[in-house]
């Protein structure tokens, strides 16, 4: 799995594991959207050397009812073309529960030859038998660094020529997901060079929201004014997130901040379960943490 950039703790626990010939049977990958979840499982994929006719990927919200889930499980017991039978489950989080309650004795009791690869951004949708019968791979945003390797080797493959300020302008948009990222760039590719700048900072007019949010914050504003904000938003909570982290640590960077810090501390874990809550909740720390 070399030249994967970023979660490199669980690039090297899936690569230690197809080493020793350990691999789970059942992985359940976790994370925002954008960030490599079914990008590893396709990896893992091709390196347990499936056959083309004994993978299926599909998205669970078309595929949702115990009739679907019992299918796979009559299917999982017929012999491979190849050496296994490998099943990615997109957005699972979008099961039934009807469909999960189903997929648990599937799950369990999976035959030597089968692999089952769950996706999701919201795991704590998954009733707690799925989870615990799973091995979790939490799959995290890429940082600034990890963004900008990834760039600077497309742009170089593409031979496409940004200047620092507009690759800058690229990955601040993109919030740590590469996959974003990759969509502006291809963007970026099919215009003149002259647009560029201009089409690059266009990509970044949602974060206003999350700008204006975290200058509320760090600056205390009433929470009334603080409401004010959230109820205009219409950009999604977990990218309002990452654009609150990366103006807060801007802040932080430039002179000692307390309340930039507290702000941090209160949006760095992603809004799994309800995330609209989270974000009101995680506004609410940073107005009252200390």
């Amino acid at each position: 799995m070399k030249g994967i950039i970023g979660n490199s703790g669980t690039v090297n626990a899936l690569t230690n594991m197809l080493r020793r010939g350990t691999l789970p049977h059942t992985i359940l990958f976790h994370g925002p959207s954008g960030c490599g979840k079914t990008t590893l499982a396709r990896i893992l994929m091709k390196q347990l050397q499936c056959h083309p006719m004994d993978f299926a990927e599909v998205n669970a919200s078309s595929f949702r009812g115990i009739d679907s889930i019992r299918d796979v499980s009559r299917t999982m017991k017929l012999a491979p073309m190849g050496p296994c039978r490998v099943w990615l489950f997109d957005e699972t989080h979008k099961w039934t529960n009807d469909a999960q309650n189903a997929a648990l004795k599937m799950l369990e009791d999976t035959p030597d030859h089968v692999y089952f690869f769950l996706c999701t951004t919201d795991p704590q949708k998954l009733i707690k038998a799925i989870q615990t019968r799973c091995c979790q791979m939490p799959v995290r945003a890429l940082t600034y660094n990890e963004m900008e390797r990834l760039a600077c080797r497309i742009c170089k493959r593409e031979e496409m020529v940004l200047t620092d300020d507009t690759l800058g302008d690229v990955i601040d948009a993109s919030n740590g997901s590469a996959r974003s990222m990759l969509v502006m760039l291809d963007k970026l590719a099919n215009v003149s060079a002259d647009v560029r700048p201009e089409l690059a900072k266009d990509g970044m007019v949602d974060d206003a929201e999350g700008i204006d949010l975290c200058r509320a914050l760090i600056a205390r504003k009433p929470w009334k004014a603080v409401t004010s904000i959230l109820r205009n938003l219409s950009a999604d909570p977990e990218a309002v997130r990452w654009c609150v982290l990366g103006y807060a640590r801007a802040v932080l960077m430039k002179k000692p901040d307390h309340q930039a810090y507290i702000v941090i501390r209160a949006f760095e874990e992603p809004f799994y379960e309800s995330k609209a809550a989270g974000l009101l909740a995680a506004c609410f720390e940073a107005i009252h943490g200390d």
